[in-house]
């Protein structure tokens, strides 16, 4: 049994730049479950990938086609669909990933046969298997006339085998994160238990966090590949003593790598002790949710921090030696003062790197429900955090843009002259160039 396994390509400016591009992980922990019972799978990363879709389907003739995606590629999701089904017309279509568990039913296109929800891929080789759909979790398929679905049920992530990393070296070149290059990518919980209302990624595993068994994952990292590790958990500093656990098994088996993880500030301020042995360990970087500088604001998102404990989470990073990311909003309420007062907190706190993005309504968080109504724009391309999507509230979308774009320039030369950003050489745009030249024909 042959099956190509498909991330879709997003040719957008941030996805060119290449300034933060991972391993497939999804497509990893599929490849995995398929040889395990004996099946052929072919990985098609569309972020890498310049050769023509429907020609490497031509050359696999896949029994099943299984593609992934998120919210901004539906497009680029329905289109590899169409040309998987015009180039193997016997091929079966699987959709899943993390926009298809909360989003299925956008997904019901012509061409796709099923929509598997859950993480399992005790579920997925069950479906190549040939296994009675209703017996399931999480399936929908196509019935009759119309679709049925069986209930979805959070997998134990601790039952996911070690993913499939054989094709990892051959992209490591491309797989980076800002100025850390060759990064791999680690998971070791899904979910978050914290109720951000704008945030998708706690509502997905059925908003149940699950942290997964840290002798798995320690043993994931005795053979992962690479010196830096992206752990990609919504937040990776969550519970104390697991912090302290993980921190005792790398000294015990020897572990050294480079390590970024995203971070909650309230967290760092709260342990500066447990901070400085991260750092020790080492982590480099910190990805930490700042979101905004007022505090009203932050209680109106209910993210249960504050401006002061985000300063204190800066100073206890910059003491340790570590960068720290600060990941900001720009709220569509915002007047001018706003878009001053976030340029004025980077240039006065020790940041190496910070990013804005456009408060966004992602479907089906709660603030999206509250904010469905009022949305300007249904265009999915536009959904990517740099465009507007509800009306501005103090100013003109032009005028809102114009001071979200002045903010972006103003942040990166400011985090520039801290030292950021140092992988921006004439060489490696040359490379980003030949590469999107390259992939810009390679859907179809």
């Amino acid at each position: 049994m042959r099956v190509l396994l498909v991330r879709p390509r997003r040719l957008n400016a941030m996805t060119v730049f290449g300034a933060v591009d991972c391993e497939p992980l999804e497509l990893e922990y599929l490849s995995a479950a398929c040889k395990a019972m004996g099946a052929q799978p072919v990985l098609y990363d569309g972020i890498l990938e310049h050769r023509p879709f429907s020609r490497v389907v031509r050359e696999v003739r896949p029994d099943w086609v299984g593609l992934t995606g998120y919210l901004t590629q539906e497009r680029e999701m329905a289109e590899y669909v169409r040309l998987a089904r015009m180039a193997a017309p016997g091929c079966r279509v699987v959709v899943g990933g993390v926009h298809a568990q909360l989003n299925w039913d956008r997904l019901r296109w012509e061409g796709v046969d099923f929509i598997l929800r859950g993480e399992s891929t005790a579920a997925f080789r069950a479906l190549l298997s040939g296994a009675d759909p209703a017996g399931i979790p999480g399936l929908c398929w196509r019935s009759g006339e119309g679709w049925s679905e069986t209930p979805y049920i959070p997998c134990d992530i601790d039952e996911l085998p070690l993913p499939d990393r054989s094709g990892w070296a051959a992209g490591a070149k491309w797989f980076r994160y800002l100025d850390y290059p060759r990064v791999s990518t680690l998971k070791t919980a899904v979910a978050c238990p914290y109720t951000c209302d704008f945030c998708y990624g706690r509502n997905l595993h059925g908003g149940r966090y699950q942290a997964r068994r840290l002798d798995l994952v320690l043993d994931e990292l005795e053979v992962i590949p690479g010196e830096t590790v992206f752990i990609v958990d919504s937040d990776f500093l969550l519970e104390e003593a697991r912090t302290e656990a993980f921190l005792r098994g790398l000294e015990e088996r020897g572990i050294r790598k480079q390590f970024i993880c995203y971070a909650r500030a309230d967290f760092i301020a709260a342990h500066p002790e447990l901070t400085a042995r991260l750092c020790r360990a080492g982590f480099r970087c910190f990805l930490v949710g700042i979101e905004g500088v007022r505090d009203d604001r932050l209680e109106g998102w209910n993210k249960g921090t504050s401006r002061a404990v985000n300063e204190a989470c800066v100073t206890i990073l910059h003491a340790n030696g570590a960068d720290c990311a600060a990941l900001l909003l720009a709220d569509p309420a915002f007047e001018k003062a706003d878009f001053q007062a976030l340029a004025r907190w980077v240039a006065e706190h020790p940041v190496r790197y910070a990013s804005v993005q456009i408060l966004t309504p992602i479907p089906p968080t709660p603030f999206y429900r509250r904010k469905e109504g009022e949305l300007i724009s249904r265009d999915l391309r536009q959904w990517d955090l740099a465009h507007l999507v509800l009306p501005p509230e103090h100013m003109s979308r032009r005028a809102f843009l114009a001071r979200y774009r002045l903010l972006l320039a103003r942040l990166t030369l400011c985090t520039w002259r801290r030292g950021a950003f140092r992988f921006v050489t004439p060489a490696y745009l040359g490379r980003v160039l030949v590469r999107w030249w390259r992939r810009r024909g390679a859907l179809r």
